[in-house]
Order: structure tokens, then C-alpha cells, then sequence
């Protein structure tokens, strides 16, 4: 964390409920769980504060195809799986490939400064509900 950052107690309170999360968040899901903590913070505040944590790379922040941005405390480079049955998204815990910055750079003449990779497919919890359906 760069030491010139302020953590005011809305940012702060908005990092803690990130870091508690076993996921990824929306701005309106960490909106509404601070709601319900009886924290008053209002959405405009709550998008603000997700950009400053986000530019001080406190926090991640993945594009969600259908959901916007969603907020993520994993912030080492990773990459996601989402699931097209139940819309969620994991962190896929293997090595961050830098080596294809290489081969694009030497493909395309170009300068890399980083890389994105999601894959899609169904979740195990998701494949084990059909599976269910199947045998029923």
C-alpha cells in the first residue's frame, strides 16, 4: 500500500468487507451488505472509493460480461473461470503465463504491459446439480 493514501473509515469499511468476501462483489452487492451492517455509505461514494482502492491496487477489479465490474481481493496477477449457469466467477490459481508477452510482442511488434485470460464453461457446483437432475 503506498503510504500516501488515506483510508477514511468508508474505505476502509469497504476494503474489510472485500477482504472478508469468499468471492467477488459488485458495487450494488457491497452497497447493500453495508446497508445491512447499518453502515450509511451511498453508491456514489462506494463506486469512488472501489476506484481509488482498485489505483492503489488494494483491490482487483474483473469485467463481468453481464454485471459490470466486480471487486476481488485477490490482487497477485491471476486468472478467472466464470460459470454460464450460475454466472459466478472464480480465481483460477495457476501460473501467471508472462511469457506470452513475448510472443505477442514478437507477433505483433508491439510493447505488453499485461494480460487478461477468463475461461468459461459450467461450475462443479453446477455439474453436480445437473447431474442430480439426471438421476432423479
Amino acid at each position: 500500500m503506498q503510504m500516501n493514501l488515506k483510508l477514511t473509515k468508508q474505505r476502509q469499511q469497504i476494503l474489510d468487507l472485500i477482504q472478508a468476501s469468499d468471492g467477488h462483489m459488485t458495487a450494488d452487492e457491497i452497497h447493500t451488505a453495508l446497508k445491512d451492517q447499518g453502515k450509511s455509505i451511498g453508491i456514489a461514494t462506494i463506486y469512488r472509493n472501489l476506484n481509488v482502492l482498485y489505483a492503489e491496487k488494494l483491490i482487483n477489479r474483473v469485467r463481468h460480461p453481464e454485471l459490470g465490474y466486480i471487486y476481488d481481493k485477490n490482487t497477485h496477477d491471476h486468472y478467472h473461470f466464470r460459470c454460464q449457469s450460475c454466472n459466478r466467477i472464480f480465481d483460477v490459481e495457476i501460473p501467471y503465463r508472462d511469457e506470452l508477452h513475448a510472443i505477442v510482442e514478437k507477433e505483433l511488434h508491439c510493447l505488453v504491459i499485461s494480460h487478461d485470460m477468463s475461461f468459461e464453461g459450467i461450475c462443479e457446483s453446477c455439474l453436480e446439480e445437473k447431474k442430480k437432475k439426471k438421476s432423479d
